[in-house]
């Protein structure tokens, strides 16, 4: 019992210690602002899509595809956005607030957290299971957070469905999985000299992305709507989770799969949701605070999960 324990906080520790090195760096200010807004570039458009082509490209596409495993990532996603909604409008009646919770509640942290998580839990052939549902959610994340941040908007700025097909095409994880797969369809071999390079890059992609996710973490102070941050991290890290474990042990998922989809569900609120709250109008304060805190408590709540699954036999 002791060791499956010492597994779950092996798993998800060092991965938000990371996060406090991140944070104590940018509040101590002995790394400056500049180096954070680098590294988050430098992850986002090199590190991680990099990770995700060295995890695709070596596994077996035969394992990975399943309709039943992207139909449930689909559905249990679109089915916790609307539920998240439908709930929330009945006691929160400040839409600027409403808008970043529902956001806050329902989208995940799948590429900073997410990633890396997985690759502790079951290594490449992890990574590149969860790189299909980042395929298959990231654009519904970015359509349902338009889409409720503009219903909830108190500005007119609204943004095009064009604009939001553009923003999903040119996503440098779309790209990375578009190519790995044509590349391992195509059987196409890389270099030596390519494959240690790229593999040296997937490397870095985990610590540099945790250490800059810290260095974006900020509380915002307490007010009124403090409640609300709260609600929603809960909402994020226990109850979406536990939902969609159940839901996908019910429907027979084991294993990786079962993993993939508890991390969906459970890890942190994502901090791309903050950026897009500001640029339509809505609540910052509630949008800030549900990220600090889905992401402090998820350290707990995802080392709790782990554990029980493993112990269960389920991982």
């Amino acid at each position: 019992m002791f060791n499956h324990f010492l597994f779950s906080v092996n798993t998800v520790m060092p991965l938000f210690l990371l996060i406090a090195l991140g944070f104590f760096l940018k509040r101590s200010e002995f790394l400056p602002e500049k180096f954070f807004s680098a590294g988050n570039k430098m992850v986002f458009y090199i590190l991680l899509p990099v990770t995700i082509f060295n995890s695709i490209f070596s596994a077996d596409l035969s394992e990975l595809a399943s309709v039943g495993f992207a139909a449930f990532a689909i559905g249990a996603t679109a089915f916790s956005f609307v539920i998240v909604w439908a709930v929330s409008v009945f006691f929160i009646k400040d839409k600027q607030v409403l808008g970043p919770f529902v956001q806050g509640a329902f989208r995940s942290n799948m590429v900073f957290v997410g990633i890396p998580l997985m690759r502790n839990l079951a290594g490449e052939i992890g990574v590149a299971r969860f790189a299909l549902i980042i395929a298959l959610v990231m654009p519904l994340y970015n359509i349902f957070s338009i889409l409720v941040l503009s219903v909830c908007a108190d500005t007119d700025e609204k943004l095009k469905f064009i604009t939001v097909v553009k923003t999903i095409l040119k996503n440098p994880l779309i790209i990375a999985i578009i190519i790995s797969i044509t590349f391992s369809l195509l059987n196409i071999q890389l270099p030596q000299a390519a494959t240690r390079t790229l593999s040296d890059l997937s490397n870095m992609a985990t610590p540099m992305a945790l250490i800059c996710l810290g260095g974006g973490i900020i509380f915002l102070g307490f007010d009124k709507k403090f409640k609300y941050a709260i609600i929603a991290s809960v909402l994020k890290i226990v109850v979406v989770p536990l939902a969609f474990t159940t839901a996908a042990y019910a429907l027979g998922f084991r294993g990786i799969d079962l993993a993939a989809f508890m991390v969906l569900g459970g890890t942190s609120s994502a901090v791309a949701g903050y950026t897009m709250v500001i640029q339509m109008g809505g609540d910052s304060y509630t949008a800030g605070n549900i990220i600090l805190f889905s992401t402090l408590l998820s350290s707990l709540t995802l080392t709790l999960f782990i554990y029980v699954m493993v112990v269960l036999g389920l991982l």
